[in-house]
């Protein structure tokens, strides 16, 4: 069976989407501005950073009550509520497992913020199982972790697809690991000189179905 790897945060799941309603709600909830939505987003940026660093940064702002794991226990929950799986995302995962596709996600993260977004989303029943950098001790884009990935799904690396939106951590791991991957730009322009993607889509299906089609042909698009 061929291997495809995939990202989690903002490729699978939305998480900025998601991030982005939680702080609408966050802001109405402490009658705060919703003009400080950006603020909030531009701290989250991602989540580069631990969420206790981030917690740390609300309280200092807002005053909030509460111990830094009660808040970020809050924030945590009210993300991970908003994070569903889109159904074209869910059609094309049976597509590739019809097609006879290993599906794994490698994920970075700690196990606490990332296992819960995958089993509240139902993608623990749409794919063949998952990596998180945090139990694993490793963190993309080292390939040791694409590597252990492969080991658990019982797949070979070779001939695997990696699918994500992060040029640093996701497409530059594979490139170091010697797969091909699909670049999800999200209306981004390439900036990268020492690698490319294999390929780019729009979005998560799109990165999917390209994959599909491929047969080990598919030539770089759109960066």
């Amino acid at each position: 069976m061929t291997l495809l790897l995939l990202d989690l945060d903002d490729t699978l799941l939305d998480r900025t989407a998601a991030m982005r309603a939680w702080a609408q709600r966050f802001l109405g909830e402490i009658d705060a501005p919703q003009s400080d939505i950006d603020w909030l987003l531009n701290k989250d940026a991602g989540a580069p950073l631990p969420l206790r660093e981030f917690v740390v940064d609300l309280k200092d702002r807002y005053g909030l009550e509460g111990t830094l794991d009660e808040v970020a226990e809050g924030i945590l929950e009210g993300l991970v509520s908003g994070m569903t799986v889109e159904p074209v995302v869910a059609s094309a995962l049976k597509a590739a497992s019809d097609g006879g596709w290993t599906t794994f996600i490698v994920t970075n993260g700690s196990v606490a913020a990332q296992e819960p977004k995958i089993r509240t989303s139902g993608l623990d029943a749409m794919v063949d199982g998952w990596i998180i950098s945090e139990e694993a001790d490793v963190w993309k884009p080292d390939p040791l972790i694409f590597e252990l990935a492969a080991e658990r799904a019982r797949a070979p690396l070779g001939g695997a697809w990696m699918i994500g939106d992060n040029p640093a951590s996701d497409i530059a791991g594979a490139h170091r690991a010697g797969i091909s991957s699909v670049w999800m730009h999200r209306g981004r322009v390439w900036a990268e000189s020492e690698f490319q993607p294999t390929a780019s889509a729009g979005s998560c299906a799109e990165a999917i179905h390209l994959v599909l089609e491929s047969n080990g042909s598919v030539q770089v698009s759109g960066i």
